[in-house]
C-alpha cells in the first residue's frame, strides 16, 4: 500500500478542521508550510465554517481569551492546538468517539491526524454526496488549497 500522506489541514485542522476532513495533495511548498506549524492554519473562518456547517453551534468562538488561555496552560498546549482539539473532539462525539481534551492533547501530532482522519471518514459516511460536495468546496475556497475527500 503506498505510504498516506499523513498532512492534513482541519484541524486543519487540524486545519481540524485542518480543514474539517481534508485531505490533500501538497506540493513542497505547502509541506513547509504545514511543518512550519499545522495548527496555526486552523484560521478564525475554518472555525466558523465548522461552527456553522457541522456542529450547529459554537464550539470555540464562545470561549473568551481568557478561557482558551487557561484550558491551554491546564493541558501544556498553545491556544491554536487548543481550538483544533476542542473541534476534534467534537467531530469524535458525532461519530460515538468519546474522548477528553486531556486525551487528545496527550497525543502526538501523528495520532491526533489519524484520529482526526478516523472520525472525519466515518462523519463523512454519514453526508449525502452533494452534501460532500459542499463542504467541499467551503473548505477549498476558505484554504485556498484543493480539498479531496
Amino acid at each position: 500500500m503506498k505510504r498516506r500522506n499523513l498532512y492534513f489541514t482541519a484541524f486543519a485542522v487540524i486545519a481540524i478542521a485542518l480543514s474539517v476532513f481534508a485531505v490533500f495533495d501538497f506540493n513542497d511548498a505547502e509541506r513547509r508550510l504545514c511543518d512550519a506549524g499545522v495548527y496555526d492554519m486552523l484560521s478564525p473562518e475554518l472555525v466558523e465554517i465548522y461552527e456553522r456547517e457541522i456542529a450547529g453551534q459554537s464550539i470555540v468562538s464562545s470561549k473568551t481569551q481568557a478561557q482558551l488561555d487557561r484550558a491551554a496552560g491546564r493541558l501544556g498546549i498553545d491556544i491554536n492546538k487548543l481550538k483544533a482539539i476542542m473541534l476534534l473532539q467534537d467531530l469524535a462525539g458525532r461519530v460515538n468517539r468519546d474522548i477528553s481534551l486531556d486525551e487528545l492533547a496527550a497525543m502526538s501530532d501523528m495520532k491526533l491526524l489519524g484520529f482526526f482522519k478516523q472520525c472525519g471518514d466515518e462523519y463523512l459516511a454519514t453526508l449525502t454526496e452533494e452534501r460532500r460536495s459542499e463542504l467541499k468546496k467551503m473548505l477549498t475556497d476558505c484554504i485556498k488549497f484543493p480539498v479531496r475527500f
